[in-house]
């Protein structure tokens, strides 16, 4: 027996109707079937079948429909009671990455970083039999050692982290600790420090400024590359087509999104975006923002060579200037509703003694300090949640509901281009390289925070004369 055709649109308005309801709950788990997902339902009923099949097929999904619907308003009462006791209230996410240190050279000596500082009795092999220990660097600028990705790969030495000093001698294992990194560890102290969070790639400060705008370098292993040649999709094209306002803002001399002096902006790279006016904002812009309350909901800090921290520049002016842009941060009405990360884009050749694990062909790199600043990140505490610069790319999509990079970049899924690639060993392509931001293994910095703590937090910092 064939249902009225007039049955057939009611059944067809009610699954409908039962799809709305499934896509409301998903927003209030913060969660949203992405589009590829609403399409399989479109293309559900556009495809060719028989009456009868589907009418049969409307008729079992409408029955499952009515199955739930008296259940539906309870789950939708549960979510929304759950979302409201801990809703997110980061408003504005905010990204620094500064240049060439390791998380040992960094935080190896941090008296608080128990199981992730340096072990007791540390060394490296010298290559003749003997060892090699790390030695306090005595003044705020260290030698800048090779960073390629080869010397990364014999300092790796595939997992046995033993090369650092046969590969770059003894400036590979000089350090810091707190009577150099007062503010640092200060921050550390009041907020979040990431103990287990690496570079994406194995290899020097493109690639891994690329992943940090991408989830993925796209093969690229070294830092040749011109501006605007590549075209994939990065973080910005999320943010725009879902109307997520973005800005770069240009520290210092503001000299960082000047693509022929200078590749701190990785966005740089994108034909798409090389020209954008957004790449171009001052720190004076920043201050104004903040003043005005318009601070957009993503900003990226961008460093300049000065105050980068890049060996063997003075780490004393990139920690002074990160320290006027948290302290403006903090004093503004943003502060309340703010996240920032502050990262590292590569470890720089020094020592680190935590082999990094393998995703794919090109990473992870060596572990980078990285910290959490903001009122809700969790105190005083040391994460040792698997992270990696896509994990910044996956708070973003969390927090805005977006769809992953992973989801809309299919370029690299099976291979990468060979110029410019370490890893394809000469051939015309290289290994996968999809976005990390779609990988399980790797957090989203959720675990770091704790929404229920009260916003109105100002600890007391250290400050620069």
């Amino acid at each position: 027996m064939f249902l009225a055709p007039l049955l057939v649109g009611e059944y067809e308005a009610r699954i409908r109707l039962f799809w709305k309801r499934i896509l409301i709950i998903s927003s209030i788990h913060m969660f949203c079937f992405r589009e590829r997902d609403n399409m399989d339902l479109h293309n559900w009923f556009k495809l060719r079948q028989s009456r009868r099949k589907a009418i049969r097929n409307l008729g079992m999904l409408a029955g499952a429909g009515l199955a739930i619907d008296a259940g539906m308003l309870a789950a939708e009462r549960v979510a929304a009671n759950g979302l409201a006791q801990h809703p997110n209230p980061i408003n504005h996410i905010l990204i620094a990455c500064q240049e060439n240190h390791s998380f040992d050279q960094y935080f190896g000596y941090y008296p608080h970083a128990g199981k992730f500082g340096l072990p007791a009795n540390y060394s490296q092999p010298d290559g003749n039999g003997g060892t090699v220990t790390p030695q306090h660097i005595t003044f705020p600028f260290a030698a800048d050692v090779s960073h390629t990705w080869q010397a990364m790969h014999r300092e790796w030495d595939n997992g046995k982290m033993d090369g650092f000093y046969t590969t770059d001698g003894s400036n590979a294992l000089g350090y810091y600790d707190g009577s150099d990194l007062r503010y640092y560890y200060a921050l550390a102290d009041a907020f979040t420090l990431c103990g287990n969070y690496f570079c994406t790639v194995l290899g020097p400060t493109v690639p891994n400024r690329l992943a940090l705008v991408a989830g993925t370098s796209g093969g690229n292993t070294t830092d040749t590359l011109a501006a605007g040649s590549l075209n994939f999709p990065t973080i910005v094209d999320l943010l725009d087509r879902y109307k997520i306002t973005w800005k770069c803002y240009n520290l210092g001399l503001g000299l960082g999104s000047t693509s022929w002096l200078e590749h701190f902006n990785a966005l740089n790279f994108f034909k798409n975006w090389q020209n954008d006016d957004r790449l171009q904002f001052s720190e004076d812009d920043y201050h104004n923002d903040l003043s005005s309350g318009t601070l957009p909901q993503v900003s990226f800090l961008i460093s300049e060579e000065l105050i980068s921290e890049h060996p063997p520049l003075n780490i004393q002016d990139g920690q002074k200037k990160m320290a006027d842009v948290i302290a403006r941060l903090m004093s503004s009405s943003a502060w309340t509703s703010s996240a920032l990360f502050f990262t590292y884009d590569e470890g720089g050749g020094y020592f680190d003694h935590v082999a990094p694990p393998q995703l794919d062909a090109y990473g992870l790199g060596f572990r980078v300090p990285t910290l959490v600043v903001s009122p809700y990140a969790k105190r005083g505490y040391v994460s040792g949640q698997l992270y990696e610069h896509a994990s910044i790319l996956k708070f973003i999509e969390r927090r805005f509901n977006l769809p992953t990079l992973a989801s809309v970049n299919h370029q690299f899924d099976t291979s990468t281009p060979g110029n410019n690639n370490d890893a394809a060993n000469g051939g015309a392509t290289g290994p996968a390289a999809p976005p990390r931001d779609g990988n399980n293994r790797v957090g989203d910095f959720y675990e770091a925070f704790d929404f229920t703590q009260n916003p109105n937090y100002h600890p007391s910092l250290p400050t620069f004369s």
